[in-house]
């Protein structure tokens, strides 16, 4: 573990993330299955849904200290992409922000039909 990953207070995944863990997941899942994921994440992890907005594709997600925007595009019919941004209202992150996006994407990957990590870069 990075000693900047240990202070940051706020994580991004992204398609060519230096982190393997931390790299865009795809699903063979509608838009509309993604999106009831997030809510069953959300109802597990006691997360206020503050704002969704289907037209770009993203949910907002407000927990105890930190908050949370879920960004979710559909390539295809049977074909979604989601990413994360989390952000801890701290001081130092003490890496609760990449523990968060990891322990959110393996929810994911148990609810969903997983295709992969990063196939489109």
């Amino acid at each position: 573990m990075a000693i900047a990953d240990f202070f940051s207070t706020s994580c991004e995944t992204r398609e060519l993330h230096q982190n393997g863990q931390l790299r865009t997941r795809y699903y063979r899942n509608s838009f509309k299955q993604c999106f009831e994921a997030l809510e069953e994440l959300a109802n597990r992890e006691i997360l206020q849904v503050r704002d969704v907005n289907e037209h770009h594709g993203e949910v907002y997600l407000l927990g105890n200290g930190y908050d949370c925007i879920v960004t979710v595009i559909q390539l295809s019919p049977i074909e979604t992409s989601v990413d994360f941004k989390i952000n801890y209202f701290s001081f130092i992150g003490l890496s609760r922000p990449k523990k968060r996006a990891i322990q959110f994407y393996k929810f994911l990957d148990s609810v969903l039909k997983f295709k992969g990590v990063s196939l489109h870069p």
